[in-house]
């Protein structure tokens, strides 16, 4: 241990792994230079552990360290928890079982959801709707609410986990053996998956929020390749991609802020792509075999088209058909079918041939590189402008689909520990398709499917075994967590309706059935509410800081919870 000048320096190796005290005059250049070897050799043996061994980082131990401060890195909770899920997600992989868990939107559903899920999920779509921050102005999941709206729901479930968690404990340590033994265990810390959207801005939004998430509780979050400011829930129409790029950058700023407070938090990229249908930038060649122009000469931009109607004060119903109308009259194409089509009216003779070669040449190029390949091939340029269908807003028509969403997450994988393909459908076949897609270049990757309410799945030809059977089936091609995102929700509408109803008919017999026979058929602790929210627990500790006294004790025996 380095000493010096009445100091009680520790190299940062220990410090990061138990408090220290803090040195009380500033350390020599040397011993400041071993401190920060001590560090990085610390971080680059922290990045080397087996938690990582699919994760790619490219950076080097040495920039994270060097951003962290002279203050230890001390653990998180949230690491804990990440930990855990990370056990969770491994243990049932190697069986080919699933984790499948609901959405919850307050304590009551997790407490609930603790005897049977092993991880709790939040959505952002339901704190959108039910729960935001600032001034509580609720609404659809466009993204637009203030960033610490997820994070405080995920650290309002959180301090509830850890409250029932004490509370179960000291139940359980207070009662005699024989009594312990017949009571139910019940693990109320269970890792939260939460719901980052699109990183709420640029890479030191993401960032922040990363930080954010991980000093709340949270064990995993998904970030969606959306465009802030153009994301829409991924059931609504008009999403906006980013370019992959962009995306990318996102995942590994959120690596690069849980490095620097060693935090083992879950990244979870999920992509849009299979049903968007805009783009925002054409600045990654990756992206370009999918993005829409035109091979209609002599036409007038769409942007500039729909400015002129604005100019003469056209209504929107108007220029909502002048859209229409712009878009039927032309040739809209990607650029590769643009070029199949000039081939095709060309005089050259093995036509099928001179597309394939085509394609083949073009594979993985940028546009600019295509539409060389092309000219060399056909002798003369193609016609095909991408930026003459353009919508108002200066986005890109993008074409979508399921070879879009792979290729999005290849380029995702090595910075990510789950992979999502968010769905327009219900579609097992699809699914497997997606997965051994991916694992062929990424074995034993993890993915994961929203078993989404947004889906009418009775009417999409699913018998009842089929349903039974869905989670299961999926989680064979590796799709290990999967959730129910708004089921919380639902089931809380479900019953408030249902309840509302009777109740105005029949008065208290409608919740006398309902609800209070309900709670004592199926054993749900919150039938007695106030043991439930912790009043037996904090009562023990006022008795313990009050010697005993137990005359302003909240469970003596004029409580009506004696009664159940």
């Amino acid at each position: 241990m380095l000493r010096s000048r009445a100091t009680n320096l520790v190299p940062l190796s220990r410090v990061t792994r138990s408090m220290s005290t803090l040195p009380l005059q500033p350390p020599t250049l040397d011993e400041e230079a071993k401190q920060f070897a001590d560090r990085t050799s610390d971080m680059a043996a922290y990045f080397n552990l087996p938690r990582f061994k699919d994760v790619k980082r490219p950076y080097d131990a040495a920039a994270v360290a060097s951003k962290q401060g002279s203050m230890p890195v001390l653990p998180l909770p949230a690491s804990l928890l990440a930990d855990k899920l990370f056990g969770i997600l491994t243990k049932a992989a190697d069986a080919g079982k699933p984790v499948h868990t609901m959405g919850a939107i307050d304590p009551v559903q997790m407490t609930q959801m603790a005897k049977h899920q092993e991880v709790v999920y939040v959505s952002g779509w339901a704190a959108s709707s039910v729960l935001t921050t600032g001034n509580n102005e609720v609404g659809p999941d466009l993204g637009d609410y203030p960033y610490t709206t997820v994070p405080n729901q995920v650290h309002r479930i959180f301090r509830a986990q850890q409250l029932h968690d004490k509370k179960h404990y000291d139940e359980r340590i207070s009662a005699s053996p024989e009594l312990r033994a017949k009571m139910e265990y019940i693990d109320y810390l269970r890792p939260i998956i939460a719901d980052a959207d699109t990183g709420h801005g640029g890479l030191s939004a993401v960032m922040k929020l990363a930080k954010l998430f991980a000093e709340s509780g949270a064990s995993a979050i998904h970030l969606e390749d959306q465009l802030h400011g153009g994301k829409k829930c991924g059931h609504l129409s008009g999403k906006v991609l980013v370019p992959t790029s962009t995306h990318t950058s996102r995942l590994i700023a959120s690596r690069f802020q849980l490095d620097l407070l060693r935090c083992t938090m879950l990244l979870i990229a999920r992509t849009d792509s299979e049903s968007a249908k805009l783009v925002s930038s054409t600045v990654d060649p990756s992206d370009h075999e999918f993005i829409i122009g035109t091979s209609t000469k002599g036409v007038k931009a769409l942007a500039e088209v729909i400015a002129d109607a604005e100019a003469r004060g056209a209504s929107g119903a108007e220029i909502d058909a002048l859209e229409k109308n712009w878009n039927d009259s032309v040739q809209l194409c990607t650029f590769d079918q643009a070029v199949e089509q000039q081939i095709k009216s060309s005089s050259i003779k093995d036509q099928e041939s001179a597309y394939k070669a085509y394609l083949e040449a073009s594979s993985g190029k940028s546009n600019n590189e295509a539409r060389e390949i092309a000219k060399d091939i056909l002798g003369e340029n193609v016609f095909w402008d991408w930026d003459l269908p353009r919508t108002k807003e200066g986005y890109y028509h993008y074409t979508g689909g399921v070879e879009a969403a792979i290729k999005r997450v290849m380029t995702f994988a090595p910075y990510a520990d789950l992979l999502w393909l968010e769905t327009k459908t219900p579609d097992i076949e699809q699914a497997r398709y997606f997965a051994r897609k991916i694992r062929a270049k990424y074995p034993g990757k993890w993915f994961v499917y929203n078993l989404s309410p947004s889906f009418n799945w009775s009417a999409h030809g699913f018998s009842e075994t089929d349903l039974k059977h869905f989670v299961w089936e999926l989680a064979k091609e590796g799709f290990v967590l999967q959730l129910i995102s708004l089921a919380g929700l639902h089931s809380n509408a479900v019953t408030t309706a249902e309840l509302s109803a009777k109740y105005k008919e029949d008065g208290m017999l409608a919740y006398v059935n309902l609800i209070q026979r309900k709670e004592k058929e199926i054993g749900c602790d919150v039938l007695t509410h106030q043991k439930w929210s912790g009043a037996n627990y904090i009562d023990r500790i006022l008795s313990s800081v009050s010697s005993g006294s137990s005359s302003t004790s909240a469970i003596g025996k004029d409580s009506t919870e004696h009664s159940f």
